[in-house]
């Protein structure tokens, strides 16, 4: 059984329903504004990269040097592959948000296109965005570039434009790309976080 952080069974808690809080033209956006969606914390409750770490180090403590050296050196997308290229994981066996999952599934019903881009390992990514059977293309780390903050939010302009884009996420690193987003999706979000986002969110996944 893969570790999670929180259990799978605090989807009971959550709220089935997306809160609308922000401007009313995109509490549902256009069908041609696509959609990028977060992976850690917010399609799934855990962090792909320190699980890997974790169950990685077990067998191959070694392994833990390398992967200091390269944090040290800003090469965490080299270490993010590193252990990705030797995670074998089960990805059915992860606490995903249910209700925000659910949602998922009736934006791509109405047509809308659905992009995973996550800082984790784009190997990884590809096997969770394969399970879940919804998106149309996969976002991620490639060993070079950790696609978080601002990284995230130039790949996502450079394809759709500035406010070409809806993203969905739930942590401070997504704000850069918020700011550059046409609709504003918060999910599963950090403490403090909606306070600093004020009126921008337009829907909101406890």
């Amino acid at each position: 059984m893969l570790d999670a952080i929180g259990p799978a069974s605090s989807m009971s808690s959550r709220s089935l329903e997306p809160r609308p809080v922000g401007r009313e033209d995109m509490i549902e956006a256009p069908v041609e504004m696509p959609l990028a969606v977060d992976l850690d914390g917010t399609l799934i409750l855990t962090d792909m990269s320190a699980l890997s770490a974790k169950r990685i180090f077990v067998r191959r403590p070694w392994m833990i040097l390398g992967v200091l050296l390269d944090e040290l050196a800003g090469r965490r997308a080299k270490w993010k592959q590193d252990l990705a290229r030797r995670l074998v994981f089960d990805p059915a066996e992860l606490a995903y948000h249910e209700a925000f999952l659910d949602w998922l599934t009736g934006e791509k019903a109405r047509g809308r296109t659905l992009i995973l881009a996550t800082a984790s390992d784009r190997a990884v990514a590809e096997v969770i965005g394969a399970h879940v059977g919804l998106f149309d293309d996969v976002m991620g780390s490639d060993g070079k570039i950790n696609l978080r903050d601002r990284k995230k939010a130039e790949a996502l302009i450079g394809r759709y434009g500035k406010k070409g884009f809806g993203y969905a996420g739930n942590s401070r690193h997504d704000i850069a790309v918020w700011e550059h987003a046409g609709q504003v999706i918060v999910v599963n979000p950090q403490r403090g976080l909606l306070d600093e986002l004020g009126d921008s969110a337009d829907l909101v996944f406890e």
